[in-house]
């Protein structure tokens, strides 16, 4: 059923759609190291600031007393603690499961067929996925938005004690969303999402211990 899935617009044929998937990994982990960089200029930029001498020397020296570089950092950190959990989760919860299944794709019939069948061949199952569930990452994705929202404004003592709890909430309504059309494909579709799901449900989890790791260090 999935190789007979025909092509969504004509361009996710042919391996397309696969390589689209794998990379987009590749894609976000140079955002990751490009954007460690630039944040690191930017923190450096904006610390700066405060210690820029104007030439006069009476109004360098209040600057520099009423300077609160602490301040600063916490400030910039909490303006940027919720898109840098939201836009992290979102991609991975949305990339997740067709890389899983993939995987698994590769060790059934990795000894069986080449690397550019496989990649070919998988088109099919991401062309189908993309029409019986892809409202379901869209959920997902909103979802994820929104757990980290509830993570920026949880304190860090509720973080530290694991409050909020969004993956069972992302994994119930992702299941939920599924029923349609899955409830009429003999519950195929939502069985295949809880089984998925369940295994990418770490990731809201990791995502709340790292703003409370970043947190704590900064109170640090």
């Amino acid at each position: 059923m999935a190789a007979a899935a025909p092509p969504l617009l004509g361009v996710l044929d042919d391996g397309a759609a696969t390589i689209t998937l794998l990379a987009a990994w590749a894609t976000s982990a140079l955002a990751y190291v490009v954007g460690r960089e630039l944040a690191e200029g930017r923190l450096r930029r904006a610390l700066s600031r405060e210690i820029q001498q104007s030439g006069d020397v009476h109004a360098d020296r209040a600057r520099l007393e009423a300077a609160a570089p602490e301040a600063c950092v916490r400030g910039m950190i909490d303006a940027e603690e919720r898109r840098s959990v939201a836009l992290p989760l979102a991609g991975a919860v949305v990339l997740a499961p067709l890389t899983l299944h993939f995987a698994i794709y590769c060790c059934l019939g990795g000894w069986f067929a080449t690397w550019s069948e496989l990649i070919e061949d998988f088109d099919g199952w991401v062309r189908l996925s993309l029409v019986l569930v892809g409202h379901v990452h869209a959920v997902v994705a909103y979802l994820a938005f929104r757990h980290a929202r509830e993570i920026h404004a949880a304190s860090t003592p509720d973080l530290a004690a694991g409050a909020p709890r969004g993956a069972i909430r992302a994994l119930g309504y992702a299941a939920l969303a599924s029923l349609l059309p899955g409830g009429i494909l003999y519950l195929i579709p939502p069985l295949i999402v809880l089984a998925t799901g369940a295994v990418i449900l770490p990731a809201f989890a990791l995502a709340r211990r790292r703003a409370l790791a970043e947190r704590q260090l900064i109170e640090a």
